[in-house]
């Protein structure tokens, strides 16, 4: 990683067409408050590569202040109660395991076996993350982000839809779920009943 220009820049992924160059580090890639204990974290962040964010910390801390991106209204049919709590302090805040904007993920002629390769480039920031600002609660936002939460919070079994989990000998809880825009209305409520039974212990 090198500072140029006042920009965080990373080329761990060039070979695979990504490119990382904005404001912040790749760990500050939190939108919401920093204090928020509840976290959305998704698989990578949709969007033109050619067109990098342009955003500073303060304002990925109130990106939700206004009208919310269409990707969060899922969360309204989940839990009323989680869906307030979007940018409010002490809230929620969402980050993707990978940081680079791509149309598609993995990107265009990527294959597989490349698209693990970024995901293990970018998952040492999501652990930075996590040790940085230590969420209380991991909402997995589709199935291969359940699997690599899995291996940076490891449960205890498997084959569990949520469990608490050590992260640096602190304890989070996760919740394991399908693709939010995906799941039907009730899926949405049950999802929606485990989540904010979490919230309230």
């Amino acid at each position: 990683m090198v500072i140029t220009k006042m920009n965080f820049e990373c080329s761990k992924c060039k070979n695979y067409g990504l490119k990382y160059s904005r404001k912040y580090i790749p760990s500050d890639f939190l939108e919401g408050k920093r204090d928020s204990p509840i976290w959305i974290i998704g698989l990578n962040p949709k969007g033109n590569l050619e067109k990098n964010d342009e955003r500073d910390v303060t304002e990925l801390e109130n990106c939700f202040e206004g009208d919310i991106h269409p990707y969060f209204h899922d969360f309204k049919k989940v839990s009323k109660k989680l869906y307030n709590l979007f940018g409010k302090e002490r809230g929620v805040a969402h980050t993707d395991i990978v940081k680079c904007f791509s149309n598609e993920f993995p990107p265009k002629n990527c294959k597989r076996k490349e698209a693990q390769i970024i995901i293990s480039n970018c998952k040492g920031y999501l652990e930075e993350q996590i040790n940085k600002y230590f969420p209380k609660i991991i909402i997995c936002n589709g199935s291969p982000v359940c699997k690599i939460i899995k291996r940076v919070i490891k449960p205890q079994i498997d084959y569990i839809t949520s469990y608490v989990g050590n992260f640096d000998e602190k304890e989070i809880a996760v919740i394991l779920s399908g693709f939010i825009g995906r799941l039907d209305d009730y899926a949405k409520l049950r999802l929606g009943k485990e989540i904010e039974s979490y919230i309230e212990r």
